[in-house]
Order: structure tokens, then sequence, then C-alpha cells
């Protein structure tokens, strides 16, 4: 399933024949098929016509508003949209304290693990009193989740890491962004953004997995929309988003898009704002290794991870496991690269 990306204000939607299409200064940009058709993201003031509404309506075709720099502005839903297959399970789940509180303790667990799996994979070369403190206090976190009363004490552990590993985040964005004028609120813009399209990614897999994104385990007071999504952001946050952004600010020098603010700004803040998109489409196809289904895309890791816990909702399972990423040394990763050579001779 594909996503529509809309940057530009000057677009106009065609659909003929079950396929999209989409044209800017008169040419066409996109021809996809409905079926093959997921969300639409757009970016600004633009406003879809009537027949690309009903197509939405009755494909079930998420679409969300942004600001061009990432902010939520609202989103289009359809108005008949039926239960969702598993609520019964997720209304009866959510009266289960001890299921709560052990799926809980499994997605804050793993979004530490894989927060200081970030931090290590970036700190190979650099490293500080930040940094290490911030890899200190996520093992000991993680060694006192157990002890947790419930699942609100687990949401204070959890936003207790928030604080000491954003700081060492900013800390690894200084030293590799040191040479670059990038600024720390287009860093930041950069950050939200990518929380917003995994969360919205994330929406569109609980929609299809027939469970209802209203019924979280840990957003339950946050006023979050669409919060059971949130919930599977934490737990995919660091390894997708951040570890984008720091490669996304780092590459940044290399290119036209250096941050320094130099032309036009809102031509500039365009491009930068397609660059990522692109950089994000390709890190949801990158490879990684799930702990149970083997080397997978992060796209099918989402999948699987949203599919698990509609297992354990319905006892299919003993009990959430969550993504769990490993840490590879630096001599682990040159010698499966020496191995590769070796191979391709």
């Amino acid at each position: 399933m594909s996503t529509i990306y809309i940057t530009e204000q000057d677009v106009s939607f065609q659909i003929k024949h079950h396929y999209l299409k989409v044209f800017h200064q008169q040419k066409q940009r996109i021809c996809i098929p409905i079926r093959n058709l997921s969300q639409f993201i757009i970016f600004g003031n633009i406003s879809l016509p009537k027949e690309v509404i009903q197509i939405v309506h009755s494909h079930q075709i998420t679409v969300l508003y942004l600001t061009q720099t990432g902010e939520y502005l609202g989103r289009v839903e359809n108005p008949s949209k039926l239960q969702a297959k598993y609520l019964t399970y997720q209304r009866r789940r959510a009266r289960d304290p001890e299921f709560n509180r052990a799926t809980a303790e499994s997605i804050i667990w793993a979004k530490l693990h894989n927060q200081h799996t970030f931090m290590q994979s970036w700190t190979r070369h650099h490293a500080n009193h930040t940094i290490q403190r911030a890899l200190n206090y996520l093992t000991l976190l993680m060694d006192n989740l157990p002890v947790a009363p419930g699942v609100d004490e687990l949401d204070e552990y959890s936003k207790e890491a928030d604080n000491i590993y954003y700081c060492a985040v900013a800390s690894l964005l200084s030293f590799y962004n040191g040479f670059s004028r990038t600024t720390a609120k287009r860093i930041s813009g950069l950050i939200n953004l990518g929380n917003q399209l995994l969360h919205q990614y994330i929406y569109t897999l609980l929609n299809t997995a027939g469970l209802d994104p209203n019924y979280p385990i840990l957003h339950c007071n946050d006023h979050h929309e669409l919060p059971l999504a949130w919930d599977f952001t934490a737990e995919f946050s660091a390894p997708i988003v951040d570890d984008l952004v720091l490669n996304f600010v780092r590459n940044l020098t290399n290119t036209n898009g250096n941050g320094n603010g130099n032309g036009n700004g809102k031509s500039h803040s365009h491009n930068l704002l397609q660059k990522f998109l692109q950089h994000w489409e390709a890190k949801l196809r990158t490879f990684v290794l799930h702990p149970y289904a083997g080397e997978v895309s992060y796209r099918q890791c989402l999948d699987l991870q949203v599919r698990e816990y509609r297992a354990s909702l319905m006892g299919d399972v003993e009990f959430y496991r969550p993504l769990a990423l490993k840490f590879k040394p630096a001599s682990e990763v040159k010698s499966k690269k020496l191995k590769g050579k070796r191979e391709e001779k």
C-alpha cells in the first residue's frame, strides 16, 4: 500500500479508470491504482476535490493534514466507518489490570532498550558525560521496571527516561552537526515531523488489523489523539525517527540544503521537506533483524508488532513480545563488510 505526499499548493487531481492522477504545473506527477492507496499526507492548506473525498470515504483511505513544518492540523475521517473488528477484545482487556500492566512494561522496556541501542550505535566514535549518563540511567530504569506498581508509575519511568535521553540526543546532534548551522528549532521540527509520520503509519496498520486506536495501554490520561498509535510510536521512535533525523542532519552539509538560511527561505524549507520525505520512505524500506521474524523491513516490523498485540488481546500468545533491536559492535559490522567483499570476489 502506498502513501501520497502533497507538498505543493497548486496541485490538481483526476480520477480515471480506477486510477488517481496528481498533476502539478500541468505535468502528471503521480498515477496510482486507487486500491493501492492507503493514505494522503497533505502539507499546508490544500483542499481535496469532492470526487477525491468520495474515494477517501468509500475506500477508507486516511488523510492527515500537517503544516509545512510537520505540526498536526487535522485529518479527514470516514463518517460511516464500521466498528473495529476486535473492539470487543479491546474493551475486555481494558478492564484487565494485569494484562495492561504486563503490556505496558513490555512496551516501555522495548522503548528504553531501543533508545539505549540507538545511543550505543551512534557513540562508537563520540562519547561524553551526558551520553554515558544517559546510557547508565536507561540501564537502571530497565532493571527497575518490574518493581513499578502499575501503569502510571511505568509511564513516569518512561518520561524520566525521555528527559535524559533527549539531552544525550541533543549532545549527539551538536557533535555531528557542529560544523553546520542547522538550527536546533529545525532539528526539533524534523523529529516532530518524523513522529507524526510514524504515528500516522501505525494508525493505518491498526485500522487494517481491525483495532480501535482509541483504546491505549500507556497514553490513557495524556489526551493524545489516537493514543494506541502513540503507544507503538514510543517503541519505534528511537530506531526509526531519531536515527533518521541524525543521519539526515549529518548529511545536510554534503548537499545544498545545509541549513544556513541562504536564498529563498520558503523554497529552502520546501526542498528540505521533500528531501526528508524521500529519506523517510527509504527508512521504512530499511531491513533490520527482527527477533522472531528474521530480516524484515521496518514496514514489516511495524505490521508484525501490531499483529503481535492483536494476538495478545485475543489470548493467542501469552503476552505481548515487543521489538528489541540488537546492538552490533563496530568489530561485528566491519567483519560482515569484509565477508561481503570476499564473497563478491
